[in-house]
């Protein structure tokens, strides 16, 4: 029997400056009393069903954070406008009306926590 030496391979982990940028949009969501997995679970599926897979799948979205009525999604750098347009048409999740309110975008998920008070 012969034996064989395994290498192990060493991750790579990719420079940030090599990395796809992303941006963040603070949403506030009025007239409802929603909790966490319904707001992902609606958020997801009204957008999927809106711009469909592909055009989701260039946008990217993901929610970061969901906290009383406050939500922190995240997306493609240069497809906010797009997702934004695309919650605008979002009016009902789980059978309860909404209102998703983008309140501001940036670079970073500190900046949009300090502004909207989040710990």
């Amino acid at each position: 029997m012969s034996t064989m030496k395994i290498a192990k391979q060493k991750k790579t982990i990719t420079p940030l400056s090599k990395r796809e940028r992303k941006r963040y949009i603070l949403f506030e969501v009025l007239n409802a009393e929603v909790t966490e997995k319904d707001f992902y679970f609606g958020f997801w599926i009204d957008l999927l069903s809106f711009f469909g897979s592909k055009g989701l799948a260039e946008i990217n979205p993901k929610v970061v954070l969901f906290k009383g009525n406050k939500a922190i999604v995240k997306c493609a750098r240069g497809k906010e406008n797009e997702l934004i347009a695309g919650t605008a048409f979002i009016e009902k999740i789980r059978n309860k009306k909404i209102i998703l309110v983008p309140v501001l975008t940036s670079g970073t998920v500190k900046t949009l926590k300090e502004y909207a008070k989040i710990e």
